[in-house]
């Protein structure tokens, strides 16, 4: 059988992400458990395609659930190209907007060797213990972690001016 893309695995944790299901580092985590109890599989690079759906299917049913229980709308809908585009999953255009402009903001008054992204990417992982992409910063995070992003960044340029 033929196994899933990259992509594919990437969204399966961008589901699980936003369901607070995956624990970095943690192989144990209700998302392998998940993953375990509908395929028997370990690995979530090991599954096929038909797996991927169901694991998929599992993971939205969960977070219909939880959007029911919430009182929000239970259906499920597709991010549109735009928003997949830019990889704002969870995270609102203007949250991303003004992480890039901390950043920039960042780099004037504190220059570093490392490009922009390749930083961003730094302290999300030091900071929110979340590995990212660094063409796709943000796919990983909701929209709590990215006010948290933005008030580490005020204090990181706070204290570069100080």
């Amino acid at each position: 059988m033929i196994k899933i893309s990259k992509s594919q695995i990437q969204k399966l944790y961008a589901i699980a992400s936003k369901l607070n299901l995956v624990e970095n580092g943690n192989k144990n985590d209700d998302f392998h458990s998940i993953v375990y109890s509908v395929t028997s599989k370990n690995s979530v690079s090991q599954l096929t395609g038909a797996e991927f759906y169901k694991v998929r299917d599992r993971l939205i049913e969960i977070q219909n659930k939880d959007n029911k229980a919430n009182g929000k709308d239970g259906k499920y809908k597709k991010k549109d190209k735009k928003e997949e585009v830019n990889g704002l999953e969870g995270m609102t255009q203007g949250q991303c907007k003004k992480v890039w402009y901390m950043m920039y903001e960042l780099e004037k008054i504190s220059p570093s060797p490392a490009k922009i992204g390749e930083r961003l990417k730094g302290i999300i992982k030091k900071q929110l213990k979340i590995d990212v992409d660094v063409k796709k910063p943000f796919i990983w995070l909701n929209y709590k972690q990215g006010n948290q992003l933005i008030e580490i960044l005020k204090k990181y340029v706070e204290n570069v001016k100080t």
